[in-house]
C-alpha cells in the first residue's frame, strides 16, 4: 500500500551511496624544484609515500597566486590616471597661458585702433562741414545769377 500523508507516516528516505575515495593528487615539496613529488595518505613503514617525478613550476604571468584577477588591472588604471594627471596639468596650463597671451594681444592691439577711430570720425565731420558750406555757396550764387536775369529760379525739391 502507498504511502500517505494522511495516516501520519512519511517515505523513507534513499540511503545515499558510498563514494571511493579519490587517488592521491602529487603536491611538490618545494615549487620549482625537482626531487620526489608526496602524495598525501599513509605514511609508510619510511615516512610519507614519495614517487619520483619532476615537479612544474608554476606558470609565469603578471599574477601571482596571492594576488586577485582585478587588483591587478584596477592598480595599472590607477597608475597610468596618476601619470596622465601629473603629466596633462602643466601641458594643460601650458595651453591656456598660450590662449590668454593671444586674447591678451589682442586687448592691447585694440587700444591702438581708438586713436585711428578718432582720427577718422573727426575727418568725416570735417568733411561734413565742407561739403555743407560749398552746397551753402552754390545756393547763394545760382540765387545771384537769379537776380541778374530777373527770373526767379525755381527750386524743385529732390527726393533721394
Amino acid at each position: 500500500m502507498p504511502f500517505s500523508t494522511f495516516q501520519g507516516t512519511q517515505p523513507p528516505v534513499p540511503p545515499i551511496p558510498k563514494m571511493e575515495a579519490p587517488p592521491p593528487i602529487a603536491r611538490p615539496a618545494q615549487a620549482g624544484t625537482q626531487g620526489p613529488v608526496t602524495t598525501p595518505g599513509s605514511p609508510g613503514p619510511g615516512g610519507p609515500q614519495t614517487t619520483p617525478g619532476v615537479l612544474v613550476p608554476p606558470p609565469r604571468g603578471r599574477r601571482g597566486p596571492d594576488i586577485p584577477t582585478g587588483a591587478v588591472d584596477i592598480s595599472v588604471a590607477f597608475f597610468t590616471t596618476f601619470a596622465i594627471c601629473i603629466i596633462g596639468y602643466p601641458l594643460a596650463r601650458a595651453f591656456a597661458r598660450r590662449i590668454d597671451r593671444r586674447t591678451e594681444a589682442l586687448r592691447i592691439g585694440g587700444s591702438d585702433v581708438t586713436p585711428q577711430l578718432r582720427q577718422l570720425q573727426d575727418s568725416v565731420d570735417a568733411m561734413a562741414i565742407e561739403i555743407e558750406r560749398i552746397s551753402e555757396a552754390q545756393r547763394f550764387s545760382s540765387k545771384l545769377l537769379a537776380e541778374r536775369v530777373g527770373v526767379a529760379p525755381k527750386v524743385e525739391g529732390t527726393a533721394r
